[in-house]
């Protein structure tokens, strides 16, 4: 399995960029990230990058079971992030969703999700994404809801978790999913919000390098009225011809 991947983050109508992303190979795997610092609260600029940074310095220190590890930083970078605000009152109560993704050689994906940022995962043309931890995600979950009310629903903002928040009690959700050819997307809400999941299909079915299709659903985005910070990294996954 090989893959090829590209990462853009738009600041778009809002004064300042709360999103990071992480998008880079660390020995035999590679690493994937996009977090959203929570634009009510201050310095969610600052809580996306402590996250995404912590991320990267601690899965380069080795890798063993992956879950178990993403699962370790995400609290570790939740403390992190409590810390800074406690010592900093201009930063108390900053905090930042984050999913992430570890590959492996074989194409198999750990994906952790905390918030409502998301990974979508497409292969034979069927595409599934990670619940959102919000709480339109648990109306949809138990059936009160439909994906497409939920993204007009005015609770959408409402998150059940986030890394940083004093309120907030971290519980990971993880999906693993084995991808040997298709696409693995991350976002923040600023996207996924915005594009329906049958024009993402559409759009990567009509083929490109992943930096084109990232500019592509980037662009569909703010054509679809958003005004948020937009990220989208895009790994496009391939068997090896040898």
């Amino acid at each position: 399995m090989e893959l090829q991947y590209y990462g853009r983050s738009e600041k778009g109508k809002r004064d300042n960029n709360d999103d990071a992303f992480l998008a880079e190979k660390i020995g035999d795997f590679w690493l994937f990230a996009v977090a959203d610092g929570l634009g009510g609260h201050m310095a969610g600029e600052q809580a996306s990058a402590m996250a995404v940074k912590i991320l990267r310095e601690e899965v380069a220190r080795g890798i063993a079971d992956p879950k178990d590890m993403l699962e370790l930083i995400a609290y570790q970078i939740h403390d992190s992030i409590l810390a800074e605000g406690a010592a900093d009152r201009k930063l108390y109560g900053m905090a930042t969703t984050l999913v992430a993704a570890k590959v492996d050689e074989s194409g198999l994906c750990t994906v952790m999700n905390i918030g409502d940022s998301r990974a979508y995962m497409i292969q034979n043309g069927v595409i599934k994404h990670t619940r959102d931890q919000n709480m339109v995600g648990d109306l949809v979950a138990s059936g009160q809801i439909t994906e497409e009310e939920a993204l007009v629903h005015p609770l959408r903002t409402v998150l059940d978790q986030a890394l940083g928040d004093p309120d907030s009690v971290i519980d990971p959700a993880f999906y693993m999913n084995s991808i040997s050819e298709g696409w693995l997307i991350l976002s923040s809400d600023g996207f996924h919000d915005f594009v329906r999941k049958g024009r993402i299909l559409e759009i990567v079915a009509a083929g490109g390098t992943p930096e084109e299709v990232c500019g592509k659903l980037i662009e569909e985005a703010y054509k679809g009225g958003s005004d948020d910070n937009v990220t989208v990294v895009t790994v496009k996954f391939f068997k090896k011809i040898y």
